[in-house]
């Protein structure tokens, strides 16, 4: 049996924190960060998730360290669920053929994190939800070697037949000199007057949290534990009812009745419009198990972060047939010996493993330490794990993911240098280079920028990492790719570091005719009459200096070359607005712009809408929450507002997070995707995010789907679709927009599964782009299948006079950048970038 540990992700744009592979023949354990992005990091390092079982994150609580948790689970249990299904399809068959039957997958999947992590997962019980699958979430809130000792080290804190854990919570304590990093504010330390968000009209939506006891702790874990375990692991159905009186129907509810031709829907009146009726019985569907709990009992924001040992089980040593068969051994007991079972012999004498087994391998292993600020190194250095011999026999190496500023720690210095005979592994974003993550995507953006550069710019990157040699000789900066064999032998094995992407050669492997393309349309747009006719075209369009940059443009899962949903749009003069924020937008956000420009749109973000509860829509949120309640409280703006429209159920979720993470939850300003629907418009005060309005339009696709109309005093209007079937009252009550971004998941070759999965085809987007007379048109959320672009003009009226305007589409990529100006322009360059595309296709459909 062989061991390594391969490093997954280091500190970088995409990737905020450290994951460490754990590799053995049989099965994947996975240490560290699950951060956004981290899945898609399995995608493009070609590693599989059909064999990861267990994942112990580390650190305290946050979306930083667990913000690609939810994915992650998602595609262990679809994994669970597809391969089961295949099972009991083949056994069918089986069955039927007389042969006997396989067993089917009898694994689950079990999450290990501190304190909080049960919480952080159950808010999510709205948009989470799978049946029949063992995934378990357990909170590591105890210190196990809690006092002065002496301590028992030769039982682990959790093991299996593989490998063996001790838990290290490290708390967060002043320093001897008493001065402490400065700490985001808790819950409690608010004032009255700050605590919960205030909604539209400007109320607060919460009350003042009560001190939480010991005895409500255990109890809140409990039922949090209950939650995730529904949220995964119930037996529910669908076709599920159960009976309940008329009288206690809600009269949003839509109640069932058996008919003659089995269940109908109840179209009598309502217990409120005719009490009579109270009494009669109705069937209602069951919900899910993991709803059945509306609110989440209170918890506070923890800072204890959580460091692991590991160590395998070794290897035994090579069993000697001759000496068993010599000391009487039957053969069927040979089997025993070696799982460390001892048997009788032939003349009745007890027959131990020893007797019969070579000299096996001693456990290996590895620490995992995470030190996020100065406040938490003395407690670290204090840990009685370090002096316990037995304990640290056999690990070899130690890999530190570190807060910025850490490594420079004296003391931490002090205490690597004192174990010289370890490597000590470094990543922290002070020391680790901020290289590219996604080689694959970023060699094909390159391409594209050589040949449109102001669409496709340069991604920002660094290459360069810090000298830790200088102060700690054993230490090492730790990369991607990097493994650490712990069976049979030992080594640290720099081979298959992944390189800097050799970017310089992407752009040298470009087809000539694609770059005389390129040249022709670099050309064109220079020509004073191209300028001119543009000038005149667009007199219309205010704002014309709105950049667009699409973050994520792929449905569903993360891939290769698409993110998932999301678009960034910066209106000069007036602020920056997101639509939909999947997975890894923080990410992506930060490589497009660079940390400074990063750093000013959270300060100028003044608008979130968020279209649907599909998690793929918006699991990026709370990221960009913590990082806009960065960067305005250290820029002295604590009074700053943020606007989220969004569906009600998101609601919760913003509540009952900020219970675990300071998100600036008190500053935001919640309004109800449903509250500004015509006809239903509550009075909103939308100051604070520099918009006119936002209209929210219901559209069929999940419940609680909605498109949104921005509209900006200036008259600039953008139409954004969501995930949406066709809508005619959206294209209408959009008429006129400046921009339209429309969802286009299928071809028009697959108008069945547009319809079977609630989406649109490019032929249904551009039908609705010419009611609505939209000015310029953006398509995006492709299926992940789809990996060409294009564009295309065509003339469509607009206003009442009459008048013909063009309308220009283009296909959305990831990370591109375009001006509401200057659609014409990229449209003048597409076919040179479908040129490319179609050149590049065969490379990434074989990848996706």
């Amino acid at each position: 049996m062989s061991n390594r540990v391969y490093i997954l992700t280091t500190p970088s744009a995409e990737t905020t924190g450290v994951s460490l592979l754990v590799h053995f023949d049989h099965r994947r354990y996975l240490f560290g960060n699950a951060g956004q992005g981290t899945q898609r990091c399995y995608v493009q390092r070609g590693h599989s998730m059909a064999k990861l079982e267990n994942l112990f994150i580390s650190g305290p609580t946050g979306w930083g360290t667990m913000g690609g948790l939810m994915g992650m689970m998602l595609t262990v249990a679809d994994s669970m669920l597809a391969t089961n299904s295949a099972l009991k399809a083949k056994n069918e068959q089986r069955k039927a053929e007389g042969k006997p039957l396989h067993a089917t997958l009898d694994k689950g999947f079990d999450v290990l994190g501190g304190r909080n992590i049960t919480h952080a997962v159950a808010t999510s019980r709205n948009f989470v939800f799978r049946t029949g699958v063992p995934i378990n979430v357990n909170e590591l809130d105890e210190d196990p070697r809690k006092g002065s000792g002496p301590h028992d080290f030769s039982k682990p804190d959790w093991a299996d037949d593989t490998l063996r854990v001790w838990q290290i919570p490290v708390v967060a304590t002043a320093p001897e000199n008493g001065t402490a990093l400065p700490r985001k504010r808790t819950f409690d330390m608010m004032t009255e007057s700050e605590k919960g968000a205030p909604s539209a009209e400007g109320r607060s939506s919460s009350q003042s949290p009560t001190p939480i006891t010991a005895e409500a702790a255990a109890e809140a874990k409990m039922i949090c534990r209950g939650v995730t375990d529904a949220m995964f692991n119930s037996d529910w159905a669908f076709d599920r009812m159960f009976e309940t009186r008329l009288g206690d129907v809600k009269s949003t509810d839509r109640p069932w009745v058996r008919g003659p031709n089995g269940l109908e829907r109840y179209t009598g009146k309502m217990a409120h419009e005719d009490p009579s009726v109270a009494d009669n019985i109705v069937l209602m569907r069951a919900p899910w198990p993991s709803v059945a709990t509306t609110t989440l009992p209170n918890t506070q924001p923890d800072a204890t972060s959580i460091s692991y040992v590991a160590k395998n089980n070794g290897r035994r040593g090579k069993f000697d047939p001759k000496a068993a068969k010599a000391l009487g051994v039957a053969v069927k007991d040979y089997r025993l010996l070696t799982q460390g079972q001892s048997v009788t012999g032939a003349d009745g004498n007890t027959v131990t493993p020893d007797m019969v087994l070579g000299e096996g391998l001693s456990g290996t292993g590895f620490a995992l330490l995470e030190v996020p600020t100065l406040d938490h190194v003395q407690s670290l250095l204090a840990r009685p794990e370090w002096a316990a011999a037995d304990l640290m026999e056999g690990v070899s190496v130690f890999y530190w993911s570190l807060g910025r500023g850490v490594f420079d720690s004296v003391e931490l210095q002090a205490f690597m240098n004192e174990r010289p005979a370890i490597k000590h592994v470094i990543m922290a974003p002070d020391v680790s280079p901020n290289m590219i993550t996604y080689n694959s995507f970023a060699t094909l953006q390159t391409k594209l920028g050589s040949i449109d550069p102001d669409r496709f710019p340069l991604l920002n990157f660094n290459n360069r990492s810090k000298d830790v040699t200088a102060a700690v000789p054993s230490a090492i900066v730790g990369r991607t790719g990097m493994i650490a064999k712990l069976l049979p032998n030992y080594e640290f094995d720099e081979s298959e570091t992944v390189p800097f992407p050799p970017l310089d050669e992407a752009v040298k492997m470009v087809d000539r005719k694609i770059k005389a393309l390129a040249k022709e349309a670099e050309k064109k747009v220079k020509q004073p009459e191209f300028l001119e006719a543009i000038e005149k075209d667009e007199q219309d369009i205010p704002n014309r200096d709105t950049v667009i940059i699409p973050l994520g443009t792929g449905s569903s899962l993360p891939s290769k070359y698409r993110n998932v949903s999301a678009t960034f749009i910066r209106v000069p003069g007036v602020g920056c607005y997101l639509l939909d924020c999947g997975e890894g937008t923080e990410g992506q956000l930060r490589r497009a712009l660079g940390d400074e420009e990063f750093k000013q749109a959270m300060l100028d973000l003044k608008a979130i809408f968020i279209s649907h509860m599909h998690a793929d829509h918006h699991l990026g949120l709370a990221g960009i929450l913590a990082r806009w309640n960065e960067a305005t409280r250290e820029n002295g703006q604590s009074d700053a507002k943020l606007t989220m429209c969004v569906p009600h159920q998101m609601c919760t979720w913003l509540k009952e997070f900020a219970m675990v993470e300071d998100i600036g939850y008190p500053r935001l300003i919640v309004v109800k995707n449903g509250d500004t629907v015509e006809g239903k418009q509550k009075r909103i005060d939308w100051t604070a995010s520099g918009l006119e309005s936002i209209e929210a339009v219901p559209v069929r696709h999940c419940q609680d789907s909605y498109a949104g109309i921005l509209t900006w005093p200036s008259g600039l209007k953008i139409a954004y679709s969501g995930d949406c079937r066709p809508s005619h009252v959206f294209a209408q009550a959009a008429r006129g927009a400046a921009l339209l971004l429309h969802e286009c998941t299928f071809g028009n070759d697959k108008e069945s599964d547009a319809k079977a999965k609630k989406h649109s085809t490019m032929g249904e987007a551009l039908s609705i782009a010419r009611q609505m007379q939209a000015r310029r048109v953006l398509l995006t959320h492709f299926s992940q299948r789809y990996a060409k672009a294009n564009a295309k003009m065509e003339e469509v009226v607009v206003g009442d006079g009459g008048k013909a305007k063009e309308q220009i589409v283009l296909f959305a990529w990831d990370q591109m950048r375009v001006k509401l100006g200057e659609f014409k322009q990229a449209a003048t360059f597409a076919p040179a970038v479908t040129a490319l595309l179609e050149a590049e296709s065969g490379d990434i459909g074989e990848e996706e």
